[in-house]
């Protein structure tokens, strides 16, 4: 037989369900602005009927209803959203490392401007010039001096500026490295709260919600793939080789690599084997400490070695006012030490214009300015002019790539970060509609539950007068 109160034990239920509902809103109109918050949702359910099928139940028309209850609190998050937000991730942090480094590259080459390698190299040319029409002056072979040493020093500076980037790229890396280890174990410590409550049947969606936020800014500094155990804890690998799975770790560390000045290579603690990054910004990183950056200084190198050694066996052979010979214009063996040669720097005399030794010869000035116009580099195809010119365009070209890349995943990502807004963002409006429904749920099962107490009330004081 029905109980008397059953009644009130349904509007108990509609009270607590709608009460419930009701903290759900307020939860995640507080959590409005939370960076990585997913809102959530009650789903209601209606609680088992009276009676259940059996041979003494109770003569009435049909099962009644017994109230309702809040199944589970789901949280709003589209899974294939965030599998392409991180896939995403993966090549903006990629392309926005190369860009912000690459623009560094442009800044330290300086070109075009008046103060570049280009200019220095033009004025040099210049120089030398009006040294073969007046071989005997001695301010234009101070000129001489001062643009030649504009030259070396602005071939050194660049060289130095671009080892520098290298070795900050170098420490940008161990701080990135140093991330990735942070984040692994932030993801492990939740995936083990995340197992426990899971375990007891449980939704853990604020900590659902930290982990995810943790996955996201992982996902921009490496490659990473997320599969899921049946307790809801992530498994993460790099390349295949895992990096969290479950509560555990294999963190990676950083092998200073002595063959190349304490760069440093990143390899796993277990196996010492180097990290195979296919994406993700430590990826973009390392493309220009390795590849670009040991190209761009291989072909600085490669101009600068071919002029010291071209200009100083024309000078060598020629002859200064004061009669010597056999000096060498350039001192040094690379764009890393390239100089004036001491000697020439003490005594403008000694610069060889001439083939002989008449003063006024400027014959061997001649020889060394066609030198700067004649085509030596790459093979002999390419005056250094040229050369140098390649090396900008190139720059530019890998710049401008990486510019158009980055702007391209922003957009892309913009789009998905939207789409995911749509479907885990909170809408105060929605909200606040909500909260009204919610509340006169509340109002009415308040409603019924002092209209039983009324009913009960006649039943239980008036009756039995």
């Amino acid at each position: 037989m029905r109980s008397t109160f059953a009644g009130i034990e349904t509007a108990y239920r509609a009270l607590q369900a709608n009460q419930l509902a009701l903290d759900i809103t307020g939860h995640n109109i507080a959590n409005a602005n939370t960076e990585g918050y997913s809102r959530q949702v009650a789903t209601f359910s209606a609680t088992a009927p009276y009676t259940n099928p059996a041979f003494n139940r109770s003569a009435t028309a049909g099962q009644i209803g017994t109230g309702v209850e809040v199944a589970y609190i789901t949280r709003m998050r589209d899974m294939f959203v965030d599998l392409q937000i991180r896939q995403e991730n993966h090549a903006l942090g990629r392309w926005t490392a190369r860009y912000e480094n690459l623009h560094q590259l442009e800044l330290i080459y300086n070109e075009p401007s008046e103060t570049g390698i280009a200019d220095a190299l033009d004025q040099f040319w210049t120089a030398l010039q009006d040294l073969a029409n007046r071989a005997e002056n001695t301010s234009v072979r101070a000129v001489v001096q001062q643009r030649a040493i504009i030259l070396t020093d602005s071939i050194r500076s660049v060289y130095e500026q671009v080892a520098q980037l290298q070795r900050d790229l170098n420490q940008e890396i161990t701080t990135r490295v140093s991330e990735i280890n942070a984040l692994a174990n932030q993801i492990a410590d939740l995936n083990e709260q995340i197992g426990k409550v899971t375990s007891l049947g449980d939704q853990a969606n604020d900590l659902m919600d930290q982990r995810e936020l943790l996955v996201e800014k992982l996902s921009k500094l490496t490659n990473i793939e997320v599969t899921t155990d049946n307790v809801g804890r992530y498994n993460i690998t790099i390349s295949g080789k895992g990096l969290v799975y479950g509560e555990k770790v294999t963190e990676l560390y950083l092998d200073p690599d002595l063959d190349r000045q304490g760069l440093v290579d990143v390899k796993w603690t277990d196996s010492k084997e180097k990290v195979q990054f296919k994406d993700g910004s430590v990826k973009g990183l390392l493309e220009v400490r390795d590849e670009d950056i040991e190209i761009y200084q291989k072909m600085i190198n490669d101009m600068a070695s071919s002029l010291i050694n071209e200009m100083n066996a024309i000078h060598s052979a020629g002859y200064g006012l004061d009669g010597s010979t056999g000096i060498a214009f350039f001192s040094g063996s690379d764009a890393s030490n390239i100089r004036v040669n001491n000697e020439i720097l003490v005594d403008g005399r000694r610069i060889a214009a001439a083939i002989g030794d008449e003063p006024g010869d400027g014959q061997n000035a001649l020889k060394m300015a066609a030198l700067l116009k004649t085509p030596i580099m790459n093979a002999g195809t390419t005056t250094y002019a040229a050369y140098y010119s390649s090396i900008i365009s190139r720059l530019g070209v890998d710049a401008q790539k990486a510019t158009t890349m980055k702007d391209n995943q922003e957009v892309l990502v913009g789009h998905l970060k939207d789409r995911q807004e749509s479907v885990a963002g909170v809408s105060l409006d929605e909200e606040m509609a909500n909260m009204i429904k919610f509340q006169h749920a509340y109002n009415a099962a308040a409603r019924i539950l002092t209209t039983l107490d009324a009913v009960l009330d006649t039943i239980i004081n008036k009756m039995a007068v």
